[in-house]
């Protein structure tokens, strides 16, 4: 697997976060600390808008992982661990918002 930029995971998970109604889509991580490698996962922080179901929910991670042939871990806001989410708030990238 090749390493994105941040302006081309951009280009690449816009249109599929359209598509699956999603209504904020944030990067952390690696990718989001520029310090992503050949092996790195992308990880992506939603707000799940219209994606109300686990069906759903697999097929929105289907397309990422589709387009981008790499692992995605999605996180949806239902999240409650503190420490997790100050990290995806400092480190975070707004990739799409509604």
């Amino acid at each position: 697997m090749m390493c994105y930029t941040i302006e081309e995971i951009k280009d690449k998970t816009i249109p599929i976060a359209k598509k699956h109604g999603i209504s904020r889509m944030c990067l952390f991580g690696s990718y989001a600390r520029e310090e992503a490698n050949d092996d790195s996962d992308v990880d992506l922080y939603v707000d799940k808008g219209k994606m109300t179901s686990l069906i759903k929910y697999m097929a929105f991670v289907y397309d990422l992982e589709d387009e981008l042939q790499c692992h995605v871990d999605v996180v949806t806001t239902g999240i409650k661990d503190k420490i997790f989410l100050d990290n995806i708030q400092n480190e975070g990238v707004v990739l799409y918002e509604e």
